[in-house]
């Protein structure tokens, strides 16, 4: 096993990984391939979980955030999408300016939009005022965002990294069994990556004093699970996670079912250069070690075809017809 810092500052000598802000990394060589390849095999699971593929835009209306209470839970994360002022005259002075980068900073218009911090967001966005006539499930990949201070770290904690979400929107009973094959289908995958892993009940770092009850209750019913992976010297990152949202996004974005109900919702995410980083410490950063015969090409079976996926979803007649 190798410790995350060891395998960061090989990659960094070999010239695979470079940082141009905290929190901001670049890839290239074998790594930028082997995540490729992670990518896909996430892609699968999603595939047989029979959901859409959607592109998402990488940021996010405000207001979208507020209907969510993303401002009520998590406001220390986000980062703001601006642009600087339309003013003639303040960009005749920021293109004059001896410094331009420094004037430019106090030229940006307001905000109206923050790049994204999760991509569920849109999702639910997107079946606003719907009536949900079966499940639906959906999956998007996008850069997300979420600045956590001196706590940032490459691979293991970016300002901005790679996600995939799917998304389930159904009855209870739906995201029940949408919940279940998630938590077989991250085991099934850390298996097939030679990973250690182990699955927790946690909470999301609610930052507001009215969302800490929001905290507790997730803890108590277990609606969060997350899936830990080692990272060396008993450390360990969670690398994927495992939501069960109730009616709380079908309430907040009136999304109905048949029976004239709240929706309800849940995701699972993943992390991709968290799931980078545990593959290069369980395994090294040299691509000939990798759990491949080819070293460019990672070819996991995340699901074992679709007997996991009939195991979750066969009494659910509407969800498995998504």
């Amino acid at each position: 096993m190798w410790h995350a810092d060891e395998i960061v500052r090989t990659l960094r000598a070999r010239g695979e990984l470079w940082d141009v802000a905290p929190g901001l990394i670049g890839l290239r060589g074998d790594p930028l391939a082997l995540m490729a390849s992670i990518e896909d095999a996430i892609a699968a699971i999603a595939a047989h979980a029979g959901a859409e593929e959607w592109r998402v835009p990488p940021a996010i209306p405000l207001e979208t955030l507020a209907q969510a209470e993303y401002f009520n839970s998590f406001p220390q994360w986000l980062t703001v999408a601006s642009h600087l002022s339309t003013d003639e005259t303040v960009l005749q002075r920021v293109a004059e300016a001896a410094d331009p980068a420094t004037e430019a900073r106090s030229a940006v218009a307001p905000a109206g939009a923050a790049l994204l911090p999760a991509v569920c967001y849109h999702c639910y966005a997107a079946f606003a005022g719907q009536t949900v006539s079966e499940a639906r499930v959906v999956t998007a990949n996008q850069l997300c965002w979420r600045h956590e201070g001196e706590r940032l770290a490459p691979l293991e904690r970016g300002w901005a990294f790679t996600m995939r979400e799917i998304v389930c929107v159904g009855t209870p009973a739906d995201v029940d069994a949408f919940v279940r094959f998630g938590r077989v289908a991250v085991r099934q995958l850390a298996s097939d990556l030679g990973l250690s892993a182990r699955i927790v009940e946690a909470e999301d770092p609610f930052f507001a004093p009215t969302a800490r009850g929001k905290a507790l209750l997730q803890r108590v019913k277990g609606l969060k699970r997350e899936l830990l992976l080692p990272i060396g010297d008993d450390r360990s990152v969670a690398a994927s996670s495992i939501n069960d949202h109730e009616g709380f996004f079908g309430e907040a974005f009136r999304i109905r079912c048949a029976d004239g109900g709240w929706a309800s919702s849940g995701c699972v995410a993943f992390g991709i250069e968290r799931w980078l980083l545990a593959v290069l410490a369980a395994h090294g950063p040299t691509a000939a070690h990798w759990p491949t015969s080819r070293s460019r090409s990672l070819a996991p079976t995340p699901l074992r075809a679709a007997s996991v996926f009939s195991q979750g979803f066969v009494a659910l007649g509407g969800i498995a017809r998504c």
